[in-house]
This record gives C-alpha cells, structure tokens and sequence, in this order.
C-alpha cells in the first residue's frame, strides 16, 4: 500500500482552509492570532497519525486567562431553559410563601448571637479580599509572563477552537494505514521526513490564504513540542518569529 503524496497534501489543505475559513467567518469580531496542524509526532511509534486543526483568537486568550466563560464557540448551543430542569418540592406551596418560613426559621435563637458574629466576619471578609487581590495580581503577572511556546498560547490543546478533525473516521483510517504501511516498508524516519515536509507546505499554503485583513498576523505552524524550535523556524515568517518567538529569530 502506498501513499499519493500529493492527493493528501491537497485534500489536508482544503479540508483545514475550509473549516477554518467558516470558523473565521462565523466570528467577525474575533482576531484570530493561530492556527496550528497538531496531533502528529516525529516519534516512532505503531502507526502514524493525520493532524487535527486548531484555530485561537485573542479575545478567546484573554477569556481563558480571565477565568472567564466560553463565547464564541464554533459549536455553539441554544441555552437551555432553566426551568426544565427545576423540580419544585413536592410539600412545597405554589406560591413559593414556604421558603418564607423557612428562611425565618430560628431567627429568635439566632438574633442574639448576631452582634458577636458581625466583628468576626468583618475580618474574615477583609482578609478573603486581601487573598483575592494577591491572586488576581498573581494571575495576571503569570499571564504576561507565560507566552512562550509552552504556554496555554501557544499549545493548540489549551484553545477555544480544538481538536476539529479534518476528515471523517473512515477517511483518516485509510489515510493512517497507508502511512504506516509506507513506513513499515521504506523507513519511519524517511516516511516522517516527507510527512512533515508536506505538512509545513500546507501550513504555508493556510497562512497564504487566511492572513489578510484584520488576521493579517495570523501564525499558522506544525505543532510538536519535541521540535517546536524547528518547525517554527520553518512554518513562521522571519518577522513572525521575531515577534512571538525573538529568541528563534535570526
């Protein structure tokens, strides 16, 4: 079994532009700053693997390091009605006036003990909004300190568009098998040398296309953390690199 080099190329391509274009187009006010091909790796292994695409933006970066929630997911979901799944008790009056009792109930016993309470939660609550303070500021200097590619940044595991799959179950099967039978027969590492050598091309071949307008910056990389210095110094342009990643930069 052998592998048409060029068929994959093409088909790999298409299929990330064309997802990554609608996830682009379906977010207008997002300023997408990456856009990787992961889940492949240079290590020998049983099988070899096709990429997935990943897609950040910078508004979904800053939701992350803001704790914040999720907007703008690709799959997104109607909210569901709240009131579906609220299961009134079943001694409960209809008019809700039972909650009234409860709340009220041992408000004697309790008054008494108010006074004493009220100086001890006033110190506990100060020294929870000096603790709050100090993880906020933590939180935002770890933030600005962690941008290398090792960080939340730059790894397409930890962004808001990932792992979307370029191809169904049944197509990366056969694309998978005959990757592998090619390696088993002439050699991984010549195998996963042109592998990867295709994948940069398409990576080059995205940025070509989707960095224009306010995605003009747009990074588009192979991701491996076991040569990420590499591939980066392959996938980006030189003004890229010196950007992001000075340290790679020549």
């Amino acid at each position: 079994m052998g592998v048409d080099w060029t068929a994959l190329e093409e088909a790999i391509r298409v299929s990330a532009l064309r997802q990554a274009e609608e996830i682009i187009h379906r977010h207008p006010d997002e300023v997408f700053y990456a856009i990787a091909l992961d889940g492949v790796s240079a290590d020998e292994t049983d099988h070899i693997d096709l990429p997935v695409l990943a897609l950040n933006s910078e508004e979904a970066l800053t939701r992350a390091f803001a704790g914040g929630d999720d907007e703008g997911v690709d799959e997104d979901f109607d909210d569901e009605d709240e009131e579906e799944y609220f299961e009134e008790r079943a001694d409960a009056d209809d008019d809700g006036s039972d909650r009234d009792v409860h709340l009220h109930d041992g408000e004697a016993t309790d008054s008494d003990d108010d006074d004493e309470d009220d100086d001890v939660a006033t110190d506990e609550d100060e020294d929870d909004e000096d603790i709050d303070a100090v993880l906020k500021e933590f939180d935002a200097l770890t933030s600005d300190a962690e941008q290398g590619y090792y960080s939340s940044k730059w790894n397409p595991a930890d962004w808001q568009w990932s792992p979307i799959e370029l191809f169904d179950e049944s197509a990366s099967v056969l694309w998978s098998q005959a990757l592998t039978s090619v390696a088993k027969d002439h050699g991984w590492e010549k195998t996963n040398r042109l592998y990867y050598e295709m994948l940069i091309r398409v990576t080059e071949s995205l940025r070509n296309a989707l960095a224009t307008g306010r995605n003009a910056d747009v990074v588009v990389y192979l991701s491996d953390e076991e040569h990420g210095d590499a591939l980066l110094r392959r996938c980006l342009t030189e003004s890229q690199l010196a950007k992001h990643f000075p340290e790679l930069a020549h």
